[in-house]
C-alpha cells in the first residue's frame, strides 16, 4: 500500500526546524526518520546479489501553480522499492529556485512501501524546478521488520521473512516545474454559518466545524457525575460551545413532580429525571424508563439530542447497559506497511464498568457499547474488594484508574473508638482500548500507595466519594483533608501525596490558635500546582501543591450569611468559582484577589437571606461550559415549600456579566454537546433540552394585481418549529428576542406571568428584513419590520414601479432559532393599464335581477313545449 501525504494548502507556520535560505523554506517534520539498516549505494566488493532491481523514480509537486509564502507538498517514491521491512536511506530532491541557486533534501523513505514526503515554502516569484534523484542501495541477505536488519530469526526479528540479498539500481525522476506568483492560491474555503439549525451527521466537507462538535464528557472531564474525584472543576471542555440561550427545544417529563396541592397543601413531589451519560455524534445515552407493551421497564436508551427521538431501548434485565466513557484511539500502526496508517480510522469505543456484589465479594465488567444499536461487547475484570478497593477511582483519556486495597490500617484515637483511617494497596493505571482479556496487558502503571481516609473529627472519618481524596490529574498529587480535629469543634489538618510514587509530600496542621477548620474535602480546588480549600466563616485559603506554603487568603466580606459555603465548585482559565449563601464568588487562583461576584436578587419574603442589603437567592450546582457559567438556586437541604422564582442562572464566565435566568423551574445544568445543554428540574421531575432550533418565516401580499398608486400590505410570521413548539401548537408558536427569550420560555411552558415577576416585562419579537426583486433582475431593500408575540408580521410597501416583484422575508436567525425565508410574487401595473393578475367585473345589481327574470321566463317556456309534445 503507497502512503501519499496530503496538506491543505495555506499559508502555514514553519517548525523551527526547518531549513532556510533566501529561496525557500523546507520542512521535513513529517518525514520518515530513518534508524535501522542503511546500506550502501553500490554492491560492496566481493558481495553479490540474487537479484538486482531497476526502479523508476516518481516525483509530484502540488499545486502546480503557487503564492509566495505558501506551503506545497513534495510526494516522491520508486516502484519497484526494496520490498518488506525495508525502507530506502539515499533520496535526494534539488530544488533549483528561479536565480539558479539550488537546495538539496536528502531523505529516508517509510518501511516497504519506498514513499516520502516534505513541506517547501517558496520566498520568491519566479519558475522554480524539483527533481527527484535515488542513488541506489544495497540489502544483504537476512532478515528485516520495521527498518532494521538481523542475519537469524530471533528476539525481535522471530516473525520476520527471510529477504534474499538485493540492489535497487539508482533511478531519477522527470524534471517538475513549479510556478511561484505574488498573489496566493485559494486553497477549499467554506465559512461556517453560524445562523443555521445543524443536524448529525455532520459532512465530512464540513471538517473546520471540529472545533464545535465536541461529545459528552470531554476525554479530560472531572466533573460530578462523570468523575468521583473528591473535587470537580464542573468544565466541559474546549470543544463543547456554549449555550447562550434559555430556549426550550423539547422536553420529557421522566417522573410525577411538581405541586401536590389539596390535602397535601403546599408540598411538591420532587424528582429528579436524570440526564444523559454521553452524547456521541448528536446521539445521548441515558439509563431511564420507556413504556414497553404497556409496562414502564428500565432501559438503556439512545436518543436525538436536538428531538428526543428514540432509536433504541434496551431493558436492563434484558442486558442493556448505558456508557459513560468515550474514548479516542488512534489507529495502530502496521507492522507491515507502515505507511498504511494514513488510510486507517480512529477508533472510538464507549464504555462503562458495571459492579456486581455477591457474598461480599465485587465482581466488574468492562463493558464496549455500540453507539448505533446498544449491542455490548464484555471483558471480565479481576477481582477487587475491600480495603477500600474502587474499580474507578477516575477515567482519563481512554484509562481507567483503579484502587485495588490490600490492607485496612486500624487506629484506635480513644478509649472503645476504633476504625480504618487508611488502605494500602495498588493504585492501577490501565487502558480500555481493545479486545483483550488479559487483564495484565492492559496495565500502563502500577503504584503501591497508602490513602488517608479524611477525618470529620478526631474519632470518625470518611471518604467523601473518592478514596484518593482530591486528585490533579496533571501532577497526580493528591490532597487528603481533616477537619474539626479540636475537640470535634475546629482545627484542620492536610496530607499531601504524589500518586506517581505513592511517597508523602508534605503536611499541614492549623494551630490551636486559629479558630478556624476546612469546610470540607469536596470543597476544594486542586490545580496548576495550588491546593485551594474553602474554610469555615467564609474565607478561602491556598498551598503550594508540591511544597505546603501558604501562598494567599480571601475573604469574604459578606456578614452574616458569607459564612456559608456551599457543596459545589467549579474553575475556568484562572479563576475559581466558589457558591453559596451569597451568590458566586469568581476568584484569580493566583493571586487570590476577587476578579468578580454574582448575587442573585430575590423576590422579597420568598428568602430569609440577604446579600449587600436586598434579599437574595442561595446558589449552587455550578458549570462552566464554553465561557459561560450556569448555576442553579438551591440550598444545604431545601425545605418545603420551596422558595419561589429558584431557577438556573447563565453568567459570562470572566467578567460575571449577566446573561439570563430561567425562572419558572429549578433546572440543573447536565450533559452538554453541539450547542445542547440538558437540564433537570427536580421541581417537576422534567428533562429540559436547551438551545437552538428551527424556526418557519411565511410571508403574503395581495393575491391579485396592484396598481402602481395603491399602497401594498404585507404579512406574514416566524413561528418557532422546535417540538416543544410544536407540541402546543402544531404551526409552531412564536419567535421571540434573545432579550425576551427567559421570559418567554417561562410563560409559554413553566405557567409564568407573560409580564414577569412585577409585570413590568414586554415581549419582543424578531426582526424580519422585507426585500424584492423586479422584473429585471434588481433586489431593492424594502425595509424592516418586526414580529409581535404571536409571530406575525406586517409592512406596508409603496413599489416604485410597475411590473412583477418577487419578494422575500428573511429572519436571520438568533441565539435559539435558525434563519428562515419565504417568498411571494406580487403584480404592480400603472393605473391607466389593465391590471396584470385576470379579474372578473361585476354588473349593477339591477342588471342581475333583469337578467334573471330572463332566465326563468325561457326555462318556463321550455318545459311547457316538452310537456306539450309528451301530450301528443
Amino acid at each position: 500500500m503507497m502512503f501519499v501525504a496530503i496538506l491543505v494548502i495555506s499559508a502555514l507556520s514553519i517548525p523551527a526546524s526547518a531549513q532556510s535560505n533566501k529561496n525557500g523554506t523546507i520542512n521535513t517534520s513529517g518525514s520518515p526518520p530513518g534508524g535501522g539498516y542503511e546500506g550502501p549505494t553500490t554492491i560492496p566488493s566481493g558481495k553479490t546479489v540474487d537479484y538486482t532491481i531497476r526502479p523508476q523514480a516518481f516525483l509530484s509537486v502540488t499545486p502546480p501553480v503557487i503564492g509566495v509564502n505558501q506551503s506545497l507538498l513534495v510526494n516522491l517514491w520508486i516502484t519497484f522499492p526494496s520490498g518488506e521491512g525495508k525502507y530506502m536511506a539515499s533520496y535526494r530532491v534539488v530544488i533549483t529556485a528561479p536565480d539558479g541557486s539550488t537546495q538539496t533534501v536528502n531523505l529516508k523513505s517509510y518501511v516497504a512501501s519506498g514513499t516520502c514526503w516534505f513541506e517547501y515554502v517558496p520566498l520568491k516569484t519566479g519558475n522554480y524546478t524539483f527533481k527527484f534523484y535515488f542513488d541506489g542501495e544495497y540489502f544483504p541477505a537476512g532478515y528485516f521488520t520495521n527498518g532494521k536488519y538481523s542475519e537469524s530469526r530471533t528476539g525481535e526479528f522471530a516473525s520476520a521473512i527471510y529477504n534474499p540479498a538485493v540492489y535497487c539500481a539508482p533511478a531519477e525522476s522527470r524534471e517538475v516545474n513549479l510556478v511561484v506568483q505574488e498573489k496566493s492560491v485559494d486553497s477549499w474555503w467554506q465559512e461556517l454559518p453560524t445562523d443555521s439549525y445543524w443536524t448529525h451527521p455532520v459532512e465530512p466537507n464540513n471538517r473546520d466545524s471540529w472545533l464545535t462538535l465536541g461529545h459528552y464528557p470531554w476525554g479530560q472531564a472531572n466533573i460530578n457525575g462523570v468523575t468521583s474525584n473528591a473535587w470537580n472543576d464542573n468544565y466541559y471542555g474546549p470543544y463543547i460551545p456554549a449555550v447562550d440561550t434559555p430556549h426550550i427545544v423539547w422536553k420529557r417529563q421522566a417522573s410525577a413532580g411538581g405541586l401536590i396541592g389539596g390535602e397535601a397543601h403546599t408540598y411538591t413531589a420532587s424528582s429528579n429525571p436524570g440526564t444523559p451519560s454521553v452524547i456521541y455524534l448528536g446521539r445521548a445515552y441515558q439509563t431511564r424508563y420507556e413504556t414497553i407493551n404497556g409496562v414502564p421497564t428500565n432501559c438503556a436508551v439512545c436518543y436525538d439530542i436536538r428531538t428526543g427521538k428514540l432509536y433504541y431501548a434496551i431493558p436492563i434485565d434484558q442486558g442493556g447497559v448505558t456508557p459513560t466513557h468515550i474514548s479516542y484511539f488512534d489507529a495502530a500502526e502496521s507492522t507491515v506497511v507502515p505507511g498504511a496508517i494514513a488510510s486507517s480510522s480512529l477508533t472510538v469505543e464507549l464504555s462503562t464498568i458495571v459492579t456486581t456484589t455477591i457474598g461480599g465479594v465485587t465482581n466488574a465488567t468492562l463493558y464496549k457499547i455500540n453507539p448505533s444499536t446498544g449491542a455490548k461487547t464484555n471483558i471480565t475484570l479481576p477481582v477487587m474488594s475491600g480495603n477500600g478497593s474502587d474499580y474507578e477511582v477516575f477515567f482519563r483519556n481512554g484509562n481507567y484508574y483503579s484502587f485495588q486495597g490490600v490492607s485496612s490500617n486500624i487506629t484506635s484515637p480513644a478509649t472503645n473508638v476504633t476504625f480504618v483511617d487508611s488502605y494500602t494497596g495498588y493504585l492501577l493505571n490501565w487502558t480500555s482500548r481493545g479486545s483483550s482479556t488479559n487483564f495484565t496487558s492492559r496495565i500502563v502503571s502500577n503504584v503501591s500507595v497508602t490513602l488517608p481516609r479524611s477525618y470529620r473529627t478526631a474519632y470518625q472519618v470518611s471518604d467523601y466519594g473518592n478514596v484518593l481524596a482530591a486528585v490533579d490529574y496533571d501532577s497526580m498529587i493528591s490532597v487528603q483533608q481533616h477537619r474539626f480535629i479540636y475537640g470535634g469543634y475546629y482545627g484542620y489538618r492536610l496530607e499531601a501525596q504524589d500518586l506517581t510514587t505513592g511517597k508523602q509530600l508534605w503536611t499541614f496542621t492549623s494551630s490551636k490558635d486559629e479558630m478556624s477548620s476546612a469546610y470540607r474535602p469536596t470543597n476544594v480546588w486542586v490545580r496548576d500546582g495550588k491546593y485551594m480549600a474553602q474554610m469555615e466563616l467564609g474565607s478561602i485559603k491556598a498551598w503550594d501543591l508540591k511544597t505546603g506554603k501558604q501562598l494567599w487568603t480571601y475573604e469574604v466580606d459578606d456578614w452574616p450569611w458569607g459564612e456559608f459555603w456551599m457543596y459545589d465548585e467549579a474553575a475556568y482559565a484562572d479563576l475559581i468559582y466558589a457558591v453559596g449563601y451569597t451568590g458566586i464568588h469568581a476568584i484569580n487562583q493566583t493571586t487570590g484577589e476577587l476578579a468578580w461576584q454574582y448575587y442573585d436578587r430575590a423576590v422579597p419574603f420568598e428568602t430569609p437571606y440577604i446579600t449587600e442589603g436586598e434579599p437574595s437567592y442561595t446558589v449552587q450546582d455550578v458549570r462552566v461550559i464554553g465561557g459561560l457559567v450556569y448555576v442553579s438556586n438551591n440550598e444545604h437541604t431545601p425545605s418545603q415549600p420551596f422558595q419561589r422564582g429558584w431557577g438556573m442562572i447563565c453568567l459570562d464566565a470572566i467578567t460575571g456579566d449577566f446573561h439570563w435566568k430561567i425562572s419558572g423551574t429549578r433546572m440543573q445544568a447536565g450533559a452538554s454537546a453541539y450547542g445542547y445543554l440538558t437540564a433537570a428540574s427536580n421541581y417537576d421531575g422534567t428533562m429540559y433540552v436547551l438551545g437552538k432550533s428551527p424556526s418557519k418565516t411565511t410571508i403574503s401580499g395581495p393575491q391579485i394585481g396592484v396598481s402602481k398608486d395603491n399602497k401594498i400590505v404585507l404579512t406574514g410570521s416566524v413561528l418557532d418549529q422546535a417540538p416543544a413548539a410544536l407540541e402546543i401548537d402544531s404551526a409552531g408558536i412564536a419567535c421571540v428576542s434573545d432579550e425576551s427569550m427567559a421570559t418567554w420560555m417561562d410563560y409559554a411552558y413553566l405557567q409564568m406571568p407573560i409580564g414577569g415577576f412585577y409585570n413590568n416585562e414586554t415581549i419582543h419579537g424578531v426582526r424580519v428584513s422585507i426585500d424584492a426583486r423586479d422584473q429585471n433582475g434588481n433586489w431593492n431593500h424594502i425595509g424592516e419590520t418586526y414580529t409581535d408575540a404571536s409571530g406575525s408580521f406586517s409592512y406596508v410597501w409603496e413599489p416604485n414601479d410597475i411590473g412583477a416583484y418577487y419578494v422575500t422575508a428573511t429572519f436571520a436567525g438568533s441565539n435559539a432559532y435558525g434563519s428562515s425565508w419565504a417568498s411571494t410574487t406580487i403584480g404592480v401595473s400603472s393605473a391607466a393599464d389593465p391590471v396584470v393578475t385576470e379579474t372578473v367585473s361585476l354588473p349593477p345589481i339591477g342588471l342581475y335581477i333583469a337578467v334573471s327574470t330572463i332566465v326563468i321566463a325561457v326555462i318556463v317556456i321550455l318545459i311547457g313545449i316538452l310537456l306539450l309534445k309528451k301530450k301528443q
